[in-house]
């Protein structure tokens, strides 16, 4: 069960045509680890990460991967957050807005909640390039290097790792048949 939910990974990591739909996930992955849980905000984007063209799987797994140590920008996403709340020329645009029924439930008014939001937003487009040039580069050097190196030719013999080898070959060809 793990080998094909790993298989099924990698094979949607490399089956993609288009290194886009890796690096929206790995952006979109980062804007949700910035805003905290537990919010409608949050939910929402979620909701949404799964309508959009993106690498579902990629995009869990480093969500799953980035939410631990997203509290290291805590202070960072504070001081953001405090700073766009209490604009002067923003207050009656975030009163109307809390006065909306699903508004509260956002909590959009928390700082680091807005801290996330805007830093989040901020650096999904650089995320996005830097991605989509480090998924291309990962494709055409690096799969290919470690293919050919001595020691992974050695791993490939092993049982375990040929089964996942063959379930990750199936995984791609379906993902191959879905296109």
């Amino acid at each position: 069960m793990i080998v094909g939910w790993i298989a099924r990974i990698v094979a949607g990591l490399y089956s993609n045509r288009r290194p886009g739909e890796v690096a929206a996930a790995i952006a979109t992955a980062v804007l949700l680890t910035l805003i905290p849980g537990s919010n409608l905000l949050w939910f929402g984007l979620l909701a949404l990460m799964f309508f959009l063209r993106i690498n579902h799987a990629v995009a869990l797994v480093f969500i799953a991967i980035l939410a631990p140590v997203s509290s290291v920008a805590d202070p960072l996403l504070h001081r953001i957050g405090h700073a766009v709340l209490t604009a002067p020329g923003l207050h009656g645009f975030f009163t109307s807005l809390y006065n909306l029924p699903p508004a509260p439930f956002t909590r959009f008014n928390n700082t680091l909640v807005m801290g996330g939001l805007i830093a989040g937003l901020a650096l999904w487009v650089p995320l996005f390039l830097i991605g989509r040039i480090a998924v291309m580069a990962v494709r055409t050097h690096v799969v290919p290097a470690l293919a050919a190196s001595r020691p992974v030719k050695a791993v490939t013999k092993f049982p375990l790792v040929s089964r996942l080898i063959g379930a990750t070959r199936h995984w791609m060809g379906v993902y191959q048949a879905l296109r």
